[in-house]
């Protein structure tokens, strides 16, 4: 599995190393566990009057993610908020794949003919 690096953008905001480190680091940890297949990661931070938006993008061979989130209080909590909601949609749609292949055994292969 190759690792994406993730592109990073800031719109009226300074990306700096602490945010970037942060966002790579929690990225990486999402990535594995909930992904397979990424073909690629966008982030952009932007700063909108009193407003801290947080946009991921990730797009995966079999599903994309869009999340935005926002928050008054500062870019590290917008961060975590849209990393969180990401999460849940990607288990959320592993979830929807499981669900759906659980029916998918034979039922003549496994109960004995009726006689």
């Amino acid at each position: 599995m190759a690792v994406v690096v993730p592109e990073i953008i800031g719109r009226n905001y300074e990306v700096t190393p602490e945010v970037r480190n942060l966002l790579e680091t929690k990225l990486d940890r999402l990535e594995g566990r909930l992904f397979n297949d990424v073909i690629s990661v966008r982030v952009v931070l932007q700063v909108e009057k009193y407003r801290n938006i947080c946009e991921i993008l990730i797009a995966g061979k079999d599903h994309d993610v869009k999340t935005i989130q926002e928050s008054d209080q500062s870019m590290a909590d917008a961060i975590n908020a849209a990393l969180d909601h990401a999460k849940r949609q990607a288990q959320k749609h592993n979830e929807k794949l499981h669900d759906h292949h659980k029916g998918t055994v034979d039922e003549a292969a496994v109960e004995p003919p009726a006689r």
